[in-house]
This record gives structure tokens, sequence and C-alpha cells, in this order.
């Protein structure tokens, strides 16, 4: 018994070393992954914390972009923007008939994005943020209904539709952050490291619930 508990921590720890780097939050080691960003690393330079904490831009720019914005309406937004040529599935047999999406139906990208405003910088891509409400892409209907509630019959912009896009874009980053971090540290703590701090010093900081490895 005590060679298995022995064998199960100094497993666990190997684990627990091995997988390390995608617990941390170094630039160096997450370099790899930072480049499979949703948004494109090469176009998106506003990380999701600055858009959170409003850091890289004005809040009076972005509100000003928004107001512009929704003078028109999503296809209106649609109707400028370029999209990519799409390719067939690959598991349709050759020859076999194929419509694409219609253009009201495709996602908008960043890239697609900024180049239907005709501007690039933190301020637009913000703008895309709140859109997108932390998302990497846009969704016509949901555009349709943001810059429907950023309205006023004044013209002017709507400050309880902005600001509830804005509060629910960030709501949604910040759960983003929290369930990542909040989960892969809780999934370490029990898988990883629990065992050996058990078997080794003892300490259990969940004391009320069943250890799975003397199961």
């Amino acid at each position: 018994m005590v060679g298995r508990h022995v064998t199960l921590a100094l497993a666990s720890l190997a684990l627990a070393w091995r997988w390390w780097p995608s617990f941390v939050s170094s630039p160096q080691l997450r370099s790899s992954s930072s480049t499979r960003s949703t948004r494109s690393a090469r176009w998106a330079t506003l990380s999701n914390p600055n858009f959170f904490w409003g850091e890289g831009f004005e809040a009076t720019d972005l509100e000003q972009a928004a107001a512009r914005l929704a003078e028109g309406t999503g296809s209106d937004l649609w109707n400028k923007a370029t999209f990519a040529p799409e390719d067939p599935p690959s598991h349709l047999p050759e020859g076999s008939k194929w419509t694409p999406l219609p253009k009201e139906q495709r996602w908008m990208s960043l890239k697609e994005f900024s180049e239907a405003q005709g501007s690039s910088g933190n301020v637009t891509e913000a703008l895309f943020l709140v859109l997108s409400q932390g998302s990497g892409y846009l969704e016509k209907p949901k555009v349709d209904k943001a810059l429907e509630s950023w309205q006023s019959p004044d013209g002017s912009l709507n400050q309880m539709g902005w600001a509830s896009s804005l509060f629910w874009a960030k709501a949604q980053i910040a759960f983003g952050y929290a369930w990542l971090y909040g989960m892969s540290s809780f999934c370490g703590y029990f898988f990883f490291f629990r065992p050996p701090l058990v078997i080794f010093l003892g300490i259990d900081l969940l004391p009320g619930v069943p250890q799975w490895w003397t199961s």
C-alpha cells in the first residue's frame, strides 16, 4: 500500500512538472499559444485585460466610435465587409453541390471589421470587443440588437444601451478568466498536488472530500 502511494505521488509530481507551464502567466512560456488568439495575433494589439481596465484608449473616443457606428445598421456593416471565399467542407464528396453561406450569415473577424470601418487601432479593437462580447467574431443578429440599443431619437448615443453592452462584454471576459484560472488551479491541486501533500506531509485542503487515489 505504501509503495502504491509513493508511486502515485511521484507520478503526480512528474505530471505537475510536465504541465506546469500551462498554469503560469509568463509571456515567454505562453508565446506559442498567444499566436492562436481568436482575434488573430497579427491584428489584435489590445489585450482583453487592457480592455477590461480601460487602458490603451480613451473612453470618450470609444463612445464617439460607437455613436458613429450606431448611425447605421448591422446590414450596413456587413455590406461594407469583404469576406474571404469559403471552401467546400472536406467531408463532401468531390463534385457535390455546395452552397456557401449568405454574406449576412457569415461571422466577422477583427480584420474584416477594421477594414469595413476603414480604421484600426485600440479604439476599433475595443469597439469590436464590445460588439462581440469578448469573443473572437461578430454575429450579425447580436450586432443588430446592440446597435439598436445604442440609438436614440435625437441621434446621440443611448447611454443606457451602451453601458449595458459595455458591462456585459467586460463581464464575459471576467468570467472567462475566472473560469480558466479558477478551474485550472483547482484541478491542478485536486489531481496533481493533493496526493503528494497528503501522503508525504499530511496536508489536505479538502478534508471533507474523499481521497480519490485511495479508492
